[in-house]
Parts: structure tokens; C-alpha cells; sequence
């Protein structure tokens, strides 16, 4: 039995770093922008605006706010673990960073589907930051959340295969005692409303 237990937690961990939504977040909007696009140059422009925004200055802050009177070198490698446990610096990357990313992708008349993915991904990442000012809803399956419904949209009912992702996640956090129910449906039902009323709004 203890095997049994140990096994499963370890299965839980390996889920939950895999489907880990920073890195997917990412590479769904690349896969997003190169599916929409019909320009090369337009396309790198587009490529390099999210990698900069979301992926190259985000490390940097993490780096420097980590870096400063810190000696947990997790929190440096694993910037996931930093944002977990501060839901006031999600709040800062998206709109000192998050929100400049939208503007110029709209600027550089990016397709639809890849302005309300990253909308729906940045709003859903403020709202669960303010959540968890005073709670502690799951930023990971509300990330995830978004994601499925956006590749669903972009990709069609193939895509539909990826809803298992979330039982799957809600399972392995809840097992490794990262959330409880409550928190996890939180997450998820806060994504739907908000990338509901995006695509409402911007689709």
C-alpha cells in the first residue's frame, strides 16, 4: 500500500510539471500565430513580440526579484515556484508586461484566435492573482482551462481530446495537496467566464 501511495504521488508530481501552463501558454500561442499566419515576416514579428514579453522579460524579473537577499536556488530556476507564491507579481507581469504584449500584437494585426488566447490567458492570470490575495484558487488549471478552449477553437473537435487534461491536473494537484476541490473549481470556473466573455468581447 505505501508503494502504491508513493507511486501515485510521484505520478502526480511528473503531471503536474509536465502540464506545467507557463510553458504551454507559450507554445500554444506560437502554434497559434503560425497557423493563422500567411507572412513569414509578419509571422517572426508576431513570434517575436510573445517570446519577448512573455517569456524573456518575465525571466528577467523573476531573476532579479529572486536574485536580491535570496539563496533558494529553486526560486531562480523554477521561476513557477516564485509566481505561485506571490499572486502580487503575476498582477505586475500582466499589465506592466502582458498588457504592452497585447497592444503591440494588436498594433501588428495579429489574427483573432491569437489576441483572445493571449486576452483570455492574461485576464484569467489577473483574476486568479486577485483571488489569491484573500483565497487560493488554481492558476494552473485555470491556464489550462483557457488553453483547451482556445486550441478547441482553433483546431476543431480533435482538440476535444485535451478536456481529459483537466480532470487529469485536478487530480494531481489535489493529490500532491497543492488545492482542495473548492480551489481547483474555483480555477476552472473563473477561466470559463472569463475566456467566455473575451471571445464575447474581442472574437
Amino acid at each position: 500500500m505505501e508503494g502504491k501511495i508513493t507511486r501515485s504521488a510521484y505520478l502526480a508530481r511528473v503531471i503536474s510539471r509536465v502540464t506545467n501552463p507557463c510553458i504551454h501558454s507559450v507554445l500554444i500561442l506560437l502554434l497559434i500565430a503560425y497557423t493563422e499566419s500567411t507572412n513569414t515576416r509578419v509571422l517572426v514579428g508576431w513570434i517575436t513580440t510573445v517570446l519577448l514579453f512573455l517569456v524573456l522579460l518575465p525571466l528577467a524579473y523573476v531573476y532579479m526579484r529572486t536574485s536580491k537577499g535570496r539563496s533558494d536556488i529553486k526560486l531562480v530556476t523554477n521561476p513557477t515556484i516564485f509566481l505561485k507564491q506571490h499572486s502580487k507579481d503575476i498582477l505586475i507581469l500582466g499589465l506592466l508586461l502582458g498588457m504592452p504584449c497585447l497592444v503591440i500584437l494588436l498594433f501588428l494585426e495579429a489574427p483573432s484566435l491569437l489576441i483572445c488566447t493571449l486576452a483570455a490567458l492574461l485576464a484569467s492570470s489577473i483574476v486568479i492573482a486577485l483571488f489569491n490575495i484573500f483565497y487560493r484558487a488554481s492558476y494552473h488549471l485555470a491556464a489550462v482551462t483557457v488553453l483547451v478552449i482556445m486550441a478547441v477553437l482553433t483546431w476543431g473537435q480533435i482538440m476535444l481530446v485535451l478536456l481529459a487534461a483537466i480532470p487529469l491536473i485536478s487530480w494531481a494537484k489535489y493529490r500532491i495537496h497543492e488545492h482542495t476541490p473548492a480551489q481547483l473549481a474555483t480555477g476552472i470556473a473563473a477561466s470559463v467566464a472569463v475566456t467566455a466573455v473575451t471571445l464575447y468581447l474581442l472574437g
